[in-house]
């Protein structure tokens, strides 16, 4: 093992020891726990004092080269031909471990066996991990790289839009149509020149944009907004970044131009009253209001949600959705913690407007590490 041992902070709740089973490509507080990658599942011991991970032999040597916890071979638990039980039960019986604490997404079938097999195991509430939320300086200058590779690729993004021609309704590149899938392509393409990959990254326009997680599809429309949001991982690191930007290619009515301007005025307001100790809920409905006193209504309208009817921001890092959160819920922000501040308004007719940037919260503020510019029309 090359790393010093990461002991957690967590609450064991009277038990003998935290297990976790999961792959740790696919879980954030694994990995997270662990500074070990991998696309198999493997187990995760800690008792608050010690931590192990206990692999098969393919992965022995790159765990004690890459892991911060004691690494234990599976092999050398395996059962005697003929014996019940399995290595993971023979493991926790060789460390005294009887009873257990496991995630809320621990598997049920595996959590069967362990009591089938005379173990106790408890359920943990979540977060499993809340330090999570506080980065470290290597841990933020990661968000903060993978975030330069989100504002490359957006950068390629707007000069997809620039080159574009009109062509009646629509925007068209070369010999075709621009499409969503198109400008994803390009998108995607930078961010791998990054050693990022880009996951289910939005190019909505027009009435498409009016759903916010719409993916978007199909050629993109002139004179009507485009909303863009990139939120890639890094292959390297597993850290993720976040932007979100709102274009127009073409003349911009004077309805979306003063949405834009309306959401843009309530990103700058809640971007003022980010600091260690505000209250994330109380940031959220300043933006509520902010939107209630322009005399843009949200909720059910026509059938279908619109206005303002998401959180205002969200935590970013091994996972993209982690805390601390801008919205219902009362979240008392941080320092060190990194979070996205993305208000927006989406209505039939005009569609979406969404501006995101990602900061990092300190003591008396906040520094923006997002650097790309705010314009509605190309």
């Amino acid at each position: 093992m090359s790393k010093a041992v990461r002991i957690p902070a967590i609450d064991l709740q009277g038990t003998d020891a935290l297990l976790l089973y999961a792959a740790s490509e696919r879980s954030a507080d694994l990995y997270w726990a662990t500074d070990f990658m991998a696309p198999d599942p493997f187990h995760y011991l800690c008792d608050g004092k010690r931590s192990w991970v206990l692999v098969k032999d393919l992965e022995l040597d790159r765990a004690r080269d890459q892991s911060c916890c004691d690494v234990l071979a599976l092999t050398d638990f395996e059962p005697e031909e003929g014996a019940r039980g399995s290595s993971l039960h023979n493991a926790l019986r060789k460390l005294g471990f009887q009873n257990l604490l496991v995630p809320a997404d621990f598997p049920v079938a595996t959590a069967n066996q362990l009591s089938d097999a005379g173990f106790v195991v408890r359920a943990a509430g979540e977060p499993l991990f809340a330090e999570r939320a506080i980065k470290t300086p290597q841990q933020i200058e990661a968000v903060v790289s993978t975030q330069a590779a989100a504002e490359a690729s957006m950068a390629a993004a707007v000069d997809a839009l620039t080159q574009a021609r009109i062509e009646g309704d629509q925007l068209w590149l070369g010999d075709g149509p621009l499409t969503s899938e198109r400008v994803r392509r390009t998108i995607h393409h930078v961010l791998l020149d990054h050693d990022c990959t880009g996951h289910h990254t939005i190019v909505a326009g027009g009435e498409q944009a009016i759903d916010p997680h719409q993916a978007g599809h199909g050629p993109l429309p002139a004179h009507a907004p485009i909303i863009i949001d990139i939120f890639p991982r890094a292959d390297h690191s597993g850290y993720f970044g976040d932007i979100t930007r709102t274009f127009v290619r073409g003349q911009v009515s004077e309805e979306v131009q003063r949405l834009y301007d309306t959401v843009l005025a309530a990103q700058l307001e809640a971007l003022a009253a980010i600091r260690a100790g505000a209250d994330g809920a109380k940031i959220h409905r300043s933006v509520q209001q902010h939107f209630e006193n322009a005399n843009y209504r949200s909720g059910e309208i026509d059938g279908r949600m619109q206005g303002y009817f998401h959180g205002t921001g969200h935590g970013v890092g091994l996972e993209i959705h982690e805390a601390p959160s801008l919205g219902r819920r009362a979240d008392i922000l941080a320092a060190h913690q990194t979070l996205t501040v993305e208000p927006g308004l989406y209505y039939a007719g005009l569609g979406g407007v969404r501006i995101e940037d990602l900061v990092i919260i300190e003591a008396d503020g906040y520094r923006n590490v997002t650097t790309f510019p705010k314009q509605l029309q190309l």
